[in-house]
Formats: C-alpha cells, structure tokens, sequence
C-alpha cells in the first residue's frame, strides 16, 4: 500500500498506531509551538553543545542570586519568547557580554529543544539565565531596577537613555504571537520605553538582532566594562 504523502513528507508511518516514536519526542513535538511552564525538577538533565549532561537547575541562577550579582552590563528579559532559536542565541549574547537573561514563563518552547543547543550552548552559558514563573516574580524580585520596555510604539530613541548595570532591558514576544505584552510593556513597573529606528514599511528585525543592538549600546556608554 501507497505512504500517504503528506505522512512520507513528514517522514512518519502512513499508520499512526505503527509508529515507534519515542513517547517523550512526541511530547516535545506537542510544546514546540505551545506555550507552557517550563520549570523541571533537579534531576531533569540537557545536554550541552558538547554532549555532556547538564542540569537545568544547577546551571540557571536563581532569582535571588541575579538580585544580587555585580553586572557590568544592564539585564535582559524576554517576556513569554516563543522561538527556541532566539532565545538561544540570546543566551549565547548574554554569556559574551556577562549580561543576565531574565525569561519570563510562560515560554513557546521546551528548555531541552535543541534548537537551543545549536547556539552552541554549555554548562557556563546558561549560568547567565534566570526563569521566572510570572512578570511579577520578575518585578518583585529586582525592586531596585529600572525597567526599559523596548517597543516600536515609543517614541524615544534606546541611544537616548543613560543605562546603567541594574537596568532590565525588556522585550516582549516574537512578533504576532500570544500573550498580548501591552500590558505589561505599558505597566506602571516600566520607566522608560524606548524604540530601535529603521526604515518605513519593512518588516521588524529578529528578536535578538535588536535585543543584541541594545545590550551592545548599553555595554558602550558603560565603557565596555569586563570586556577585552
């Protein structure tokens, strides 16, 4: 009998009910486009770049403890993310620029994706990212920061801002995707918002293009400290 193509496109049995696919992979491909919590327990591991294991926990800091790092850098936070690929390459940035990464559930993807491995992620990289249950937790947890909501509906310019390193760097999701970040990239909790400019009628620049343009700003007007 005949594939269906659509199933021999995709590379799966015609009959779903031969399928041998490991549970635990369908359940991955039932969250990558969904949103969901993504706290795991202590024994859940990844695996890095490398292939080594790694703890999701252990290496992610607590909120707590970004409250109380020295940063050379202000923080960043991507509220609700939906794309695996940015967030990765954000950890990637944040980790050259000794920058923290704030991400605020509920996330579109799974921690263990390996989209976000392919940023070439390990164990010292994801010691730069915080997760939080909810924006509150966020707020709540870093009182004595200034938050800088970055969205194209402001009309302040981000090199008009004097950042310092206790500054949050807020951006909200991908464009065109759920929840709704209005609320909070206009809540009381925001001090400042601010916008990257570009050309009329094009298409905005990827998430973490612009979050690195913004972190990178930052780093200059703070003389680049740590850096070499």
């Amino acid at each position: 009998m005949e594939q269906n193509p659509e199933n021999a496109a995709q590379g799966t049995p015609a009959n779903p009910q031969n399928s041998t696919e490991n549970p635990e992979a369908k359940v991955e491909k039932m969250f990558e486009y969904g949103y969901r919590k993504s706290n795991y327990g202590p024994d859940e591991l990844v695996t890095d770049a490398h292939g080594n294991p790694i703890s999701v926990v252990d290496a992610m800091l607590s909120p707590h403890a970004a409250a109380q790092a020295e940063t050379v850098t202000p923080h960043l936070c991507y509220y609700s993310p939906r794309i695996p690929g940015n967030t990765g390459s954000a950890i990637r940035l944040c980790a050259v620029t000794g920058t923290i990464l704030h991400l605020v559930e509920p996330l579109g993807f799974n921690l263990r994706d390996t989209k976000l491995r392919r940023a070439g992620l390990d164990y010292h990289d994801m010691a730069h990212v915080v997760l939080h249950p909810n924006f509150e937790n966020l707020v709540e947890s870093m009182p004595n920061s200034r938050i800088i909501a970055f969205t194209a509906h402001a009309t302040k310019l981000y090199t008009d801002i004097e950042y310092r390193p206790t500054d949050i760097l807020l951006f909200g999701p991908e464009p065109g995707n759920i929840p709704d970040p209005m609320d909070i990239m206009e809540g009381p909790h925001v001090a400042e918002q601010v916008r990257l400019p570009m050309r009329p009628s094009l298409r905005s620049l990827n998430l973490t293009n612009c979050a690195s343009i913004a972190i990178y700003e930052a780093w200059r007007q703070l003389n680049f400290a740590g850096g070499e």
